[in-house]
């Protein structure tokens, strides 16, 4: 089995694939780790912890694989990364109807904060959320699937010449991976543009940070807690 698999992938898309599908396995089996854990008399939080964790330790298990991660950003690009993260954020919170993935509107609600450990959980949430989610994804995203839809040789596909065809196919599947489709497609597009005109993975990187980060924020201190 490992032989055959090693003859469909490389170690190229492992690197790429196995930290953001370590992480939707274990949000698939979440039900069951939750019920698990409270057969043990413990609560369901540290489940996203086990994600982010999961997903930490593959990316660095990978690390020297990672190419693309060692080119950072300049001044400019990074405060542009900034400006597209908070662009995306805008577009996240907008009032979609319910057809298009939005939220019933609800009521905010203040934050479940009743204890030290209620506030370690929200910020081991924030965390993964902020700063590993959004490198397993643009790992995945940008520098994987939307390269590979043009290039069973992904590694040799240049960023800046990533066709309207890969970016589209790959920011549709992004937007699938989201309740809030719409904003999810937008978000994409947003985050391959980056990549393409830029050419730096930490620019998408840092700008789906910001959005993840900002986002996070406003759910914990605004109460909009269907956001997560």
């Amino acid at each position: 089995m490992t032989a055959q698999l090693d003859s469909w992938f490389t170690r190229h898309e492992y690197a790429r694939i196995y930290p953001f599908a370590g992480f939707i396995l274990l949000l698939a089996v979440e039900p069951w780790l939750a019920a698990g854990l409270g057969w043990l008399g413990i609560g369901p939080e540290p489940t996203y912890l086990l994600r982010t964790v999961c997903a930490l330790l593959l990316l660095l298990y990978f690390r020297r694989d990672y190419r693309e991660l060692c080119i950072a950003p300049s001044f400019n690009q990074a405060l542009m990364a900034l400006l597209a993260g908070w662009l995306v954020f805008v577009l996240w919170i907008a009032p979609y109807p319910s057809w298009l993935g939005g939220h019933e509107v609800s009521h905010a609600m203040a934050m479940p904060m009743q204890s030290g450990a209620d506030i370690f959980w929200l910020i081991c949430r924030w965390s993964g959320s902020a700063l590993v989610v959004p490198v397993i994804e643009e790992l995945f995203w940008r520098s994987y699937v939307m390269r590979r839809l043009d290039s069973a040789d992904f590694m040799s596909v240049l960023p800046a010449k990533v066709t309207a065809y890969a970016i589209t196919v790959s920011s549709v599947l992004f937007a699938m991976e989201h309740q809030l489709w719409l904003a999810g497609l937008l978000a994409g597009l947003v985050y391959a543009w980056l990549y393409r005109r830029f050419q730096v993975l930490w620019v998408s990187i840092l700008a789906h940070v910001t959005t993840n980060a900002v986002l996070g924020l406003w759910v914990v201190y605004g109460g909009h807690w269907q956001y997560w």
